[in-house]
């Protein structure tokens, strides 16, 4: 008996574990979400950091030497920044999580996508409304115009991308799991990367749209996943 209870305990102790690590770290991002909101609204010292940012990079993206990275619609630094439109990054997670679906015969990935999508919608374009920060080289918004904070290119590329890579994971070998998220984080930072090199966005608003999108995928990738339960055997059967 003795030995039963103690193996119930550990199993609760470890599912406990497994439900607050991502609590805490959604939190956590939470947390940061919040300072960098909080430093835009109230002219914080990042927003001097943007500037300076924004100005060294500028040295650099007009000069004879790096012009080319951002010069032209089929630039590099441009091209990087379509993996960011929801008209290339929504499309590229519909694929996935249909072609996850009919391969598990579920329709929990099409759902999880869906959450995606619906939760980056709903936050980030009332965010840019409320929040209105003018875009680089601007002073105030244009009539009509959505605000920069936070970009909405950083965080959908985020949430597509790794979103899809982090669904279909599991179906790949074992060897390429890490290499196909490492893949999936590295265009992430580049997208970011090209807003700032293109004067789309100041840096913190790229910051801010990650921190978002991983709240966001940390909310809809448990939807993807089939839904377990356990006996006392350790049976389990899908939902």
């Amino acid at each position: 008996m003795d030995e039963s209870r103690a193996a119930t305990a550990a199993s609760h102790s470890a599912l406990r574990s497994r439900w607050r690590t991502p609590w805490l770290s959604a939190c956590a991002l939470l947390l940061v979400l919040a300072f960098l909101t909080a430093n835009v609204l109230g002219d914080g010292p990042l927003v001097g950091m943007d500037h300076r940012i924004r100005g060294a990079v500028l040295v650099r993206a007009t000069s004879v030497t790096w012009r080319w990275l951002a010069a032209g619609r089929l630039a590099p630094a441009r091209a990087l920044v379509h993996f960011g439109d929801i008209r290339v990054a929504v499309p590229v997670l519909a694929v996935s999580a249909g072609i996850l679906s009919v391969r598990r015969r579920s329709v929990r990935p099409m759902l999880a996508a869906a959450a995606g999508v619906a939760l980056l919608v709903a936050t980030v374009i009332p965010a840019k409304i409320v929040i209105a920060r003018p875009a680089p080289g601007r002073v105030v918004l244009a009539p009509g115009g959505w605000g920069a904070f936070p970009s909405g290119h950083s965080s959908t590329s985020a949430v597509c991308l790794v979103l899809a890579v982090l669904m279909i994971a599991p179906e790949l070998p074992a060897v390429a799991r890490r290499p196909a998220v490492a893949l999936a984080a590295v265009l992430c930072v580049l997208v970011g990367a090209a807003l700032v090199w293109c004067d789309d966005h100041w840096c913190t608003d790229v910051v801010a749209g990650w921190a978002l999108a991983a709240i966001v995928v940390q909310v809809a990738l448990p939807i993807a996943r089939p839904r377990r339960e356990g006996s006392g055997n350790n049976a389990r059967a899908l939902a």
